[in-house]
């Protein structure tokens, strides 16, 4: 009168996933609001994240714009201080055949009383 024993199976976590169990499980039903907002919140992560990105991006080209339209500026300006000058003004006058000639001694003061 032998009794045979049944021996039992440990199911370990990679049978219970593997077979199918999880969604039949009570775990996955009174956890799944949870598994639901966890998912919500992780898409919403990631577009967050996506847009920063872009807007980075955005503000990096519009910087490196500024500095390329002030460096332009600068140019401009120092172009402008050189043909401002006196001696290229004379310059310029003198090549166009204009009679143009500094004076060489400064002007007289009018006095009305004398």
């Amino acid at each position: 009168m032998e009794v045979k024993k049944k021996k039992k199976r440990k199911s370990g976590i990679f049978n219970y996933l593997m077979g199918g169990r999880l969604f039949t499980s009570d775990i996955f039903t009174k956890n799944a609001m949870l598994m639901g907002l966890i998912v919500l919140y992780s898409f919403l992560y990631v577009s967050n994240r996506y847009q920063h990105e872009q807007e980075i991006l955005k503000i990096y080209k519009l910087t490196k714009r500024k500095n390329e339209i002030s460096n332009n500026l600068l140019i401009i300006k120092s172009e402008f201080a050189y043909r401002c000058r006196l001696s290229e003004i004379e310059k310029l006058l003198t090549e166009k055949g204009s009679d143009f000639q500094t004076l060489s001694v400064p002007p007289y003061i009018i006095d009305k009383n004398n």
